[in-house]
């Protein structure tokens, strides 16, 4: 029984030394850690971060960081770019985003005053001198409004020589340049107003291609399949009824296809010629859409495309008219051939649909592959004794020039039933009248789809 005594005295006396020592951690554990400092002098940030987690010293240091960055920029955006542009909820996100991704440039000088371990967790106070904070971001202010300055600028004088492509790329430098401190005040007297840089960079580069419009000589044109249309689409682009030389712009096929001249920067006109020097479509209606070649996004700060992408780009569209000339064809009947003067109904098919049969292989647009199929098949007895004869007919359309192959159409195994005392041309007579009615009936409809 003494020693059941001696045994409960022992466990009591570890829970209460355990219980001590828990009191004493919690005595331990300074003030900033249960209750934020107050400071005029100095911006304070708190970081904490468990002690299970990866590089916990360098979370809990980028936390207490973030808390200071917070304080700063919520203390000066009410006299910042931010606050008086007028950009939609995307553009402010995009310019909130690049300030926090560039908080170690505004936070310099931070300091770590202390640190803490415990409750299974790392703490970390850190400082800013509010004084030595005002100097570094007023030198920041000063070099950002300079090199801004210089680009819009820079940027205004390429607009003004109708370089417009030069100047949103100039435009967009001075962007990123003044990006990492939009959230400061940079407001400067420039040509005897005061602006702020980065509002008047964000304005003069989302407006580069404000007022544009493009307009065409012409706005139909006639052509034929796998040719060219000799004369020239001309588009004039202009902006706010002065013409724009020095833009690239680009033709492509909106409906249809075809090949069109590569893009080319308009001249001292503010025009751009393209040749349409192949149409490859035999829709009888296409139609080629002109527009500015956006290629020029590509040397913008990567950020900043999407504000330029989102814009209404002026386009002109020009209506293509096919003729109805003939596409001309070879008729090759294949050796596997047991339905005998089919070529004359498939030929008479073809003449119908825009296709003008040549004898020259060499000269024709499409050759043709015909082959058919005749099997015998059971005889169907009654007061008439009927022959079953199954045809087949595989025709195979090739575009001529590169051996492309265009259709692929079939008919397979028609039941046709053929007296029994028909002659063997008789019988081939009737099998190709029943398997060229199938083939009137769907050839044309497949012949519209193909993509010549």
């Amino acid at each position: 029984m003494k020693r059941a005594k001696h045994f409960i005295s022992a466990r009591a006396l570890l829970v209460l030394c355990a219980m001590l020592g828990t009191i004493q951690c919690m005595a331990q554990a300074p003030e900033w850690v249960t209750q934020r400092p107050v400071s005029d002098k100095e911006y304070i940030g708190i970081g904490i971060a468990k002690l299970s987690d990866n590089d916990y010293m360098k979370i809990a240091a980028q936390n207490a960081l973030s808390d200071i960055a917070s304080q700063v920029a919520t203390k000066v955006e009410n006299e910042s770019f931010l606050h008086t542009v007028d950009v939609d909820g995307k553009s402010r996100q995009l310019f909130e985003d690049k300030i926090i991704s560039k908080m170690a440039a505004w936070i310099e000088g931070a300091e770590l005053k202390e640190s803490y371990t415990g409750n299974d967790k790392y703490y970390v106070y850190y400082t800013l001198d509010k004084k030595l904070h005002k100097k570094n971001s007023d030198a920041r202010r000063s070099e950002a409004i300079e090199k801004g300055v210089d680009y819009l600028n820079k940027g205004r004088a390429a607009e003004e020589s109708s370089n417009l492509t030069q100047a949103v790329q100039l435009y967009g430098k001075g962007l990123e340049t003044v990006e990492p401190w939009i959230f400061l005040n940079l407001n400067t007297t420039l040509n005897g107003r005061n602006v702020d840089v980065a509002a008047e960079l964000y304005d003069a580069y989302i407006n580069v291609f404000s007022g544009m419009a493009l307009t065409t000589n012409t706005v139909n044109v006639e052509g034929e399949s796998f040719k060219a249309i000799k004369l020239p689409i001309a588009a004039c682009l202009s902006r706010n009824g002065v013409v724009v030389p020095n833009v690239k712009l680009t033709a492509k096929f909106a409906t249809g296809s075809g090949a069109i001249t590569p893009s080319i920067e308009t001249d001292y006109n503010g025009t751009a010629e393209f040749y349409i020097t192949n149409i490859t479509s035999k829709e009888q209606i296409q139609e080629v859409r002109i527009s500015i070649d956006d290629s020029f996004i590509a040397a913008l700060p990567k950020s900043y495309r999407e504000l330029l992408q989102n814009q209404n780009w002026p386009t002109a569209k020009v209506t293509v008219t096919l003729s109805k000339s003939a596409t001309t064809a070879y008729l090759y009947i294949n050796e596997q051939n047991d339905l005998e003067g089919i070529e004359r109904y498939v030929g008479k098919i073809l003449a119908n649909n825009h296709f003008t049969i040549t004898e020259d292989p060499d000269a024709a647009e499409c050759f043709i592959d015909v082959s058919t199929k005749m099997e015998l098949g059971e005889t169907v007895k009654g007061k008439y004794d009927l022959n079953s004869c199954y045809c087949t007919i595989l025709i195979k359309i090739y575009n001529n020039s590169n051996q492309t192959l265009l259709l692929d159409y079939s008919e397979n195994r028609v039941k046709v039933l053929v007296p029994e005392n028909k002659s063997a041309e008789e019988t081939i007579t009737m099998c190709i009248n029943e398997v060229m009615k199938r083939v009137k009936r769907n050839l044309p409809n497949k012949m519209k789809k193909m993509n010549l």
